[in-house]
């Protein structure tokens, strides 16, 4: 069979039958013509297991013979390498989508072994970013730029640009491990996050004065609810996170030793986690009353359920005492900024707010500087009167030896 050539191909027409016309300056390359009329280039070749297979390039019209046989080369390179491309066709239509991933990740990961915080988180980020943009697109179809250009998109909130990018890297992990794809393929594996300024902002002693006295107010105004204050007053007085006190229930309220002990928090794979409560924090769990029937120390608006969110009473208390700028998180820095303030070392100060590690307590080092500071004044103050006097001493001592002399 000659080398094909636009003229053969236009000259060719199939009967019944579809022909295969072979370009013998190319061994495996060649064109199929049905009797439907279409022309379409196609490959033949043995993968790497010795099984004949056909993979069909493109349709005429559509793919012109110098694209085809350009495409036929590179096809032909890969396959000498090891690659099947009909089997990695077959593979690509029955792929899983990023949807399915998404669902199947939810179920077989994350249930039972994340934290209903971390699973709505997920879920959250699944529904609002990452379904709309990516959920029907084929795993096996899934780029680098594909991922990069919904990263980029977020770029104004690089937090949740980079909650979604680490969502979706740990996700294509797991479908490396189920071999839903290729081992080493993970589209999202090389791409960077975008830098995160830490913002940690602390309450000064008069501003929590104010602070306490406008959420006092609030309460007595009944423009927020008495468990809502409870929990703000808590976080205040404990540097508890959120959730370990919306979650915390009176088992875990041990008044006579004066002592929260918590079942459920951020590293509760380390053991229960133990915060002994100062006057003020077992005032706030002494005059709470229990209600029937619900375990929860804050109490919710349905039986047998704690408050889930702070965010509207927090809203109104921060707009009344003028701290638009603090956030809830905030009372925690604050809790921590005050310990170092009293002299408290890092060690006993992550200790108090349950670090798993020093690092996360570190970042309150510089605020020990004050302190510090104020500790060397007070030494100063101390030396320098023995200085003084051993400096008078020296001059009183000279002075008899210039006499002397």
């Amino acid at each position: 069979m000659p080398k094909l050539t636009k003229k053969l191909i236009d000259n060719t027409q199939a009967g019944e039958r579809d022909v295969v016309l072979w370009d013998d300056s190319m061994p495996g390359f060649g064109l199929r013509a049905k009797a439907s009329g279409a022309k379409t280039f196609v490959i033949q070749y043995r993968n790497a297991s010795g099984r004949s297979r056909r993979f069909s390039i493109g349709q005429l019209g559509k793919v012109t013979l110098d694209q085809a046989r350009k495409q036929a080369q590179r096809l032909m390179g890969e396959i000498a390498l090891g690659r099947d491309p009909a089997e990695d066709r077959r593979m690509m239509l029955k792929s899983e989508t990023v949807s399915q991933l998404a669902d199947l990740y939810m179920d077989e990961h994350c249930k039972g072994r994340c934290k209903a915080r971390t699973i709505a988180s997920h879920e959250w980020l699944l529904k609002k970013f990452i379904k709309p943009r990516l959920g029907n697109r084929k795993l096996l179809d899934l780029r680098p730029a594909d991922i990069a250009r919904l990263h980029a998109d977020l770029r104004k909130t690089p937090y949740n640009a980079n909650r979604v990018l680490g969502l979706l890297r740990t996700m294509l992990n797991r479908a490396e491990r189920w071999e839903i794809i290729p081992r080493g393929s993970n589209p999202a594996a090389l791409l960077q996050p975008y830098p995160e300024k830490k913002r940690e902002r602390y309450l000064s002693p008069d501003e929590l004065v104010a602070f306490l006295e406008t959420l006092d107010a609030q309460e007595a105004g009944g423009f927020v609810d008495r468990y809502a204050a409870a929990a703000i007053r808590l976080l205040v007085f404990t540097g508890c996170r959120m959730g370990e006190i919306l979650t915390l229930d009176w088992a875990g309220v041990d008044l006579e030793n004066g002592q929260l002990v918590l079942e459920r928090h951020k590293t509760d794979r380390n053991g229960a986690k133990i915060i002994p409560l100062n006057p003020p924090a077992l005032a706030v769990l002494k005059a709470l009353p229990r209600e029937r029937d619900n375990p929860y120390v804050i109490v919710g608006r349905n039986p047998r359920t704690c408050l889930v969110n702070l965010q509207k009473p927090w809203r109104k208390l921060r707009k009344a005492s003028g701290l638009e700028d603090v956030r809830l998180h905030d009372l925690r820095h604050s809790f921590a900024s005050f310990a170092v303030g009293a002299g408290l070392s890092l060690p006993v100060i992550g200790a108090l707010l349950g670090h798993k590690s020093v690092q996360s307590t570190a970042r309150y080092a510089h605020l020990a500087q004050d302190p510090l500071r104020q500790a060397t004044n007070t030494v100063g103050a101390v030396l320098v009167t023995p200085m003084t006097a051993v400096k008078s001493i020296e001059r009183a001592d000279g002075a008899s030896l210039d006499r002397a002399s």
